[in-house]
C-alpha cells in the first residue's frame, strides 16, 4: 500500500481560503484544525464512497459528508431525481406539489408523529422544537444531554460549550444539563413542582447503549412532569433503522427531529411530532395566538426533497440498513483483529454499534489524547483512508473498500504501537494535533 505524501495544492488552497472564509469551511469540523497537516484540504469530486482531493489523491471516505451521505457519493438514482426536480422549478410562490407527497411518505416510513416541518438545517428543526415546546408547556428552560456534543448552533446549545463567545450571559440561564444514562440526574432537574422545564432533548443513543431501560423511563417522567420528550435522530436516523433508534430502541418521543441521513447528503431536515404540539405552529387556530415556528425560503427546495424521497425508496428496495449492519459488523471484527495483533487493546477501542463506529484513541497512561488521535487519522489518511474518528458503513462501502479500509488499520496500528512504545508521538506526528471544535480558545 503506497504512502500518500503529496499535498501541495491543498496547502496552497488553504492559505487563500481563509481570507475570503471564517474559519477556511463552513462547518467547523471541516476545518483545518480537525485534521493533521498531512491531509487533503478540500475535495475536488466524490464517487461512492471514494473522493478526489486537489492533487489527485484517491480516498476511501470513512464519514461522508458528517455521515450526510447515507448511500455514497454521486448516487445516480437520487442525483437523477434531483435533475428532474431542478427542471421542474425549484422555488414557487405557493407550496410546491412535492411538499405533501414528501409529507406522507416520511411520516409513513419513520413512524414518528403525525405532522411534519421539513427545513434545510438541522439548527432549524431542533430550535423550532424548542420553540414548540416552549409554547405548549408555558415553561422557559431547555434540558440538554451533556454527553451529546451537537444539537444546534443557536444560543440555547452553544452557551453549554466552551465556546460561548458573543452570547449575552442571561442565555447561560434557560439550558440546564443532566447525563446520559444517569436517570437520577434527569430526576433531579425535574424534582420541584415549580420546574421551568419545557421539553428535554438528547439524541437516542451515541455509542454507549441505553442501560437501564433509560429512554423509557425518561419517557415516562417526561409525560408525568409535563415536559415535551425530544429525541434528536439527526445522526441515528436512517442509520439504526429507517424509523431511527427511537424504533431500534422502542420508545416513542413527542417530537423528533432528522436530517443528515435523510436525503443522501442534499439538504433536508425535518422535525416531526404530535399534532396537538405540531398544529401550534400552524394558522388553522383562528382566534388563538399564532406561534411562528419556521418559515425560510428555501426549507421546502424541490431538489431537496426529492433527494429525501429518493434516498428513502432506495434504501427500501435494496434492504441497505440490514446491510450495512452486517458488512459493519464484520468490519468492527476486522478492527478489534487489529488492535490485539498489535497489543494495543489498552490503547485502542472501537466503540458504538455496527452501522456507527467511533474510535477512541489513549496514550501510554490510557488517556484519550489529541496527539494520538491526530496520528492515527494521519496513518490513515496517508494509506488512502480519508478518516476523523467515525466508520460509517455506507452502501457503498462494499467488501473492497472495507478491505482496503481494514488493511490500511492494520498498518496505521504498527506505527501507533511504535508511538505507545517510546511514549510519544514526537518524531512520527508530522506538525500540530488536531483539537476539538469546541475550546475556548483558538
Amino acid at each position: 500500500m503506497n504512502k500518500i505524501i503529496n499535498f501541495t495544492r491543498s496547502r496552497e488552497f488553504s492559505e487563500q481560503i481563509h481570507d475570503l472564509i471564517p474559519g477556511g469551511a463552513h462547518t467547523y469540523s471541516k476545518g483545518d484544525d480537525q485534521f493533521p497537516v498531512n491531509a487533503p484540504a478540500a475535495i475536488t469530486h466524490g464517487k461512492g464512497a471514494h473522493v478526489w482531493d486537489l492533487d489527485g489523491n484517491e480516498f476511501i471516505d470513512c464519514s461522508m459528508g458528517l455521515t450526510s451521505v447515507c448511500i455514497g457519493h454521486g448516487y445516480e438514482p437520487v442525483a437523477q431525481a434531483v435533475s428532474e426536480a431542478a427542471f421542474q422549478g425549484t422555488n414557487f410562490q405557493r407550496p410546491a406539489l412535492i411538499e405533501l407527497d414528501a409529507a406522507r411518505l416520511f411520516l409513513e416510513t419513520v413512524e414518528s408523529g403525525d405532522m411534519v416541518k421539513f427545513a434545510k438545517n438541522g439548527s432549524t428543526v431542533t430550535t423550532a422544537a424548542v420553540k414548540l415546546a416552549r409554547a405548549y408547556t408555558g415553561k422557559n428552560r431547555v434540558a440538554i444531554a451533556r454527553e451529546h456534543n451537537f444539537f444546534s448552533y443557536d444560543d440555547w446549545f452553544i452557551v453549554t460549550t466552551p465556546t460561548d463567545f458573543g452570547i449575552p450571559n442571561d442565555v447561560r440561564s434557560m439550558t440546564a444539563t443532566f447525563s446520559y444514562n444517569d436517570y437520577a440526574s434527569v430526576e433531579a432537574l425535574l424534582s420541584d413542582d415549580k420546574h421551568d422545564i419545557a421539553c428535554l432533548i438528547m439524541e437516542p443513543v451515541k455509542f454507549d447503549p441505553p442501560r437501564d431501560n433509560f429512554l423509557h423511563k425518561v419517557a415516562a417522567l417526561c409525560k408525568d412532569r409535563g415536559v415535551v420528550f425530544v429525541l434528536d435522530e439527526m445522526i441515528s436516523g436512517f442509520k439504526w433503522s429507517l424509523k431511527g433508534a427511537q424504533d431500534y430502541f422502542g420508545v416513542k418521543p413527542d417530537l423528533a427531529t432528522w436530517g443528515k441521513g435523510i436525503a443522501n447528503g442534499f439538504s433536508a431536515c425535518a422535525l416531526t411530532g404530535r399534532a396537538d404540539i405540531m398544529e401550534l405552529g400552524g394558522i388553522r387556530r383562528e382566534g388563538d395566538d399564532k406561534l411562528f415556528l419556521i418559515s425560510t425560503t428555501h426549507g421546502a427546495e424541490t431538489i431537496g426533497l426529492a433527494a429525501m424521497i429518493a434516498t428513502i425508496h432506495e434504501f427500501k428496495k435494496y434492504n441497505m440498513i440490514e446491510s450495512n449492519w452486517q458488512r459493519g459488523a464484520d468490519f468492527k471484527q476486522k478492527l478489534e483483529q487489529a488492535i490485539q495483533r498489535h497489543d494495543l487493546n489498552d490503547f485502542l477501542q472501537p466503540i458504538g454499534y455496527a452501522c456507527l463506529l467511533a474510535l477512541v484513541c489513549r496514550n501510554p497512561a490510557r488517556i484519550p489524547d489529541d496527539a494520538y488521535r491526530t496520528l492515527m487519522m494521519q496513518e490513515m489518511i496517508a494509506r488512502g483512508v480519508l478518516f476523523q474518528g467515525l466508520f460509517y458503513t455506507t452502501w457503498s462501502h462494499q467488501q473492497a473498500e472495507l478491505d482496503h479500509m481494514a488493511a490500511a488499520f492494520d498498518q496505521a496500528c504498527a506505527v501507533y504501537r511504535a508511538a505507545i512504545d517510546i511514549g510519544s508521538c514526537a518524531g512520527l506526528l508530522v506538525g500540530r494535533p488536531a483539537k476539538p471544535v469546541f475550546r475556548k480558545k483558538i
